[in-house]
């Protein structure tokens, strides 16, 4: 018989995660749940940027540390990092500046161990707001990254 390293329930030959328990579906590997998106878009929320600029704040690196221990653990999963902002500004300026803004955080996870192919980025500009624009913490609530695992 073929070893299960992890007690799994998935032979070592089969397993693409032979160290680290997981399930069949996903052959061997730790499926992401509901529970982590929600943490990783918990903490994408509180990624911020110098004003007009895709360079982060000092008080982001922590974040985004976290964000890549997470990542981490799963690391077969697929993600998308979709930028957006809020409405003040030209439409064009901010669709690319959502777009520089989300290819900055997926440098930031591939310059610290994440695979580029498990990652995307897109920008969305002013197109997806979740919050009236018309006030401060609107606008502030529209400026955000967003964390979607791609299936």
């Amino acid at each position: 018989p073929w070893p299960d390293t992890d007690g799994d329930g998935v032979a070592d030959k089969d397993d693409k995660c032979p160290s680290v328990k997981g399930t069949a579906a996903n052959n061997g590997c730790p499926e992401v749940s509901s529970d982590v998106m929600n943490k990783l878009n918990a903490y994408a929320k509180t990624i911020l940027f110098d004003t007009a600029k895709s360079s982060f704040q000092a008080q982001t690196l922590p974040v985004l540390q976290s964000i890549t221990a997470i990542l981490k653990e799963y690391s077969t999963a697929k993600f998308s990092i979709e930028g957006h902002t809020d409405n003040a500004g030209k439409a064009d300026k901010n669709m690319l500046l959502s777009q520089n803004r989300a290819a900055a955080v997926v440098k930031y996870l591939t310059d610290n161990g994440i695979a580029a192919d498990r990652l995307t980025s897109q920008g969305f500009g002013q197109t997806a707001p979740i919050a009236d624009n018309k006030t401060k913490a609107g606008k502030a609530a529209n400026r955000r990254v967003e964390v979607k695992l791609v299936k």
